[in-house]
């Protein structure tokens, strides 16, 4: 569905999705960041937490689901678009077979 919410946001780059709850996170100097994959990067909302929380010069370590596509992209994604986070490599988590 074209119309749906997450198809709508995800077609614009620059979509913020509002947070329920801001969290203040200056005491810590590492993050784990997970999120599924959604059309191959994070879901938008997840640049909303990025920015709100004012991750800059901290030590990130994001972590993903999904069924079908890896992580590269979306750590990619990320990196350039917040190039004063340390950034670790990424891990998809799937399910054990």
């Amino acid at each position: 569905n074209q119309q749906s919410r997450s198809s709508v946001e995800m077609k614009d780059k620059d979509a913020r999705p509002a947070l329920k709850e801001k969290k203040d996170l200056s005491k810590y100097d590492e993050i784990y960041l997970g999120y599924p994959i959604w059309w191959n990067v994070s879901p938008r909302i997840i640049n909303t937490f990025i920015e709100q929380a004012k991750l800059n010069g901290k030590t990130v370590h994001p972590f993903a689901t999904s069924g079908s596509s890896s992580i590269d992209n979306s750590v990619k994604e990320l990196k350039t678009t917040y190039p004063n986070v340390k950034w670790q490599e990424g891990k998809l988590m799937k399910k054990a077979r």
